[in-house]
């Protein structure tokens, strides 16, 4: 009997012995995927912080460049201001500088369509001259219609080449 009781004695104590290795390896496995989770996290958060200096660095970009038109914006304010108290002591008010200078645009554009139409009117009666004119044989050629460019060796007679 003291045999069986020295050999549950070992045989415990190798369990319990097995058990604690299983136990401290299950540890080191979980302390090892606790670390690489905190790594993780560590970049992460690394990351982050990069993302939002980057977007703090382009908003502090972007306002400067919303100074920089608003400085641009106030400059031509000033300048306009300044135009509109010359032509207020000149006597002429804003209405009446737009006014003169749609009714310059409106001459402008009222010249371009009278010379369209000169022109229009010009080829028309060319056409009409050169029709009316030169008989039935002027009609078969549209170079004649163009009495600038001339009479071609080519659109005379028939096309035959004599030799």
């Amino acid at each position: 009997m003291p045999f069986w009781i020295a050999a549950a004695i070992v045989a415990g104590s190798a369990y319990t012995a097995n058990e604690a290795r299983k136990s401290r390896v299950q540890a080191e496995q979980q302390q090892k995927q606790a670390l690489a989770q905190q790594q993780a996290d560590a970049e992460a958060m690394r990351a982050r912080f990069a993302e939002q200096s980057s977007i703090f660095s382009r908003q502090a970009g972007s306002l400067e460049e919303q100074s920089r038109i608003a400085k641009d914006q106030l400059a031509t304010a000033q300048a306009a201001l300044s135009q509109n108290v010359k032509s207020y002591e000149t006597g002429l008010s804003q209405y009446q500088q737009a006014r003169l200078e749609m009714e310059q645009k409106a001459k402008e554009t009222q010249a371009a369509i009278d010379e369209q139409r000169r022109k229009a009117a010009e080829t028309e009666a060319t056409q009409l001259r050169a029709r009316t004119r030169g008989g039935r044989r002027m009609l078969l050629s549209q170079e004649r219609l163009n009495p600038e460019l001339g009479v071609t060796s080519e659109s005379l007679g028939t096309g035959l080449m004599i030799q």
